[in-house]
């Protein structure tokens, strides 16, 4: 990667809308049209792409007035997202429910979204499993593995050029999620045995399961497996959703520092909820960082590379403090 080449930022355009949580279930912002939240994500300057949910954004418009819209405010559709998790028929699971018309279902609405991916030209949907997993000891553990790997194997088999993003998370609205950590989701990747499903990093996700940033995106740049980003700052308890670069710095250089080592060359998509804050200076706030840190990195590399490859902590430190800290001696 090159200062030279053009970088694909985004948002998901969740981030506009009405942002609720267990507590404030109304949200706390006003419910807007996709037609509103998109011309918000036009208005963060370094906005190119958007992701979009489905069914939900997708049902707003008819798809060719949707393509119109995005054509007029410059944007293009950087992933469509599967909704399987906010409905309460999913509580006890989807593509791993044992109501077996219910898993159908499932299955349907993401080979429509499918579709939908296709008629608009988009090739990255994401799917991020929420209801899929347990809360208490004696689940049926085999069974629910039985059904996620026969129903990636079906959805698997439906994908053409698009590529199916697995995004893993630790917990949450489930206390223990099937697809938790990198580790888990490459294993599911490689018994599916497809080269149509992808990895997403949601960095806040990561956190929570106490990975170490860079270490996950080895991982994967090593299995050859597709990656996709889903980027936000947390303090690593909880999906905290929060503005990139409030709280972990120095785990962010060493991040895409690796990024630029695998490669990466896909889109930066932003996964925030700023509940309380204005969430186009969030999201342009956001981007401000993900840009200086990827050109930090370009234009530091050799000095970066040498002080990891040194193995030395203390030269590490020194380096990157040096890059971040202009008065540090």
């Amino acid at each position: 990667m090159s200062e030279s080449i053009e970088r694909k930022y985004g948002v998901g355009l969740w981030i506009f809308g009405r942002l609720s949580d267990r507590f404030v279930a109304d949200g706390y912002k006003p419910a807007k049209s996709l037609d509103e939240r998109l011309r918000m994500a036009s208005k963060v300057p370094l906005v190119k792409g958007v992701e979009l949910a489905y069914p939900s954004d997708l049902q707003e418009l008819p798809l060719e007035d949707l393509r119109r819209k995005l054509s007029a405010l410059n944007l293009t559709i950087s992933a469509i997202d599967i909704d399987l998790f906010s409905k309460p028929k999913w509580q006890n699971g989807s593509i791993t429910s044992k109501d077996e018309s219910l898993r159908r279902e499932a299955l349907e609405i993401v080979k429509n979204g499918v579709e939908c991916a296709r008629k608009l030209g988009a090739s990255n949907l994401v799917l991020w499993l929420g209801q899929d997993g347990h809360d208490y000891l004696f689940a049926d553990h085999r069974e629910k593995w039985r059904l996620l790997i026969d129903s990636l194997k079906e959805i698997s088999s439906f994908l053409k050029a698009e590529t199916l993003y697995l995004e893993y998370k630790h917990k949450e609205p489930r206390t223990h999620s099937l697809i938790s950590n990198v580790g888990k989701t490459l294993h599911i990747i490689n018994r599916v045995g497809s080269d149509r499903l992808g990895v997403t990093i949601d960095t806040g996700h990561a956190l929570m399961a106490d990975e170490n940033l860079a270490e996950s995106v080895y991982i994967i740049g090593d299995s050859g497996v597709p990656l996709m980003l889903h980027l936000n700052d947390a303090y690593g308890y909880w999906d905290d959703d929060m503005i990139l670069g409030s709280i972990n710095l120095l785990k962010f250089v060493e991040f895409f520092y690796a990024l630029r080592e695998v490669g990466y060359s896909g889109w930066y998509d932003l996964d925030i909820y700023p509940y309380r804050e204005d969430p186009v200076k969030a999201c342009d706030q956001s981007l401000r960082m993900v840009d200086y840190m990827v050109r930090l990195v370009e234009r530091h590399h050799d000095e970066l590379h040498e002080a990891i490859k040194s193995d030395d902590p203390h030269r590490a430190l020194d380096t990157v403090w040096k890059l971040l800290l202009k008065d540090f001696q």
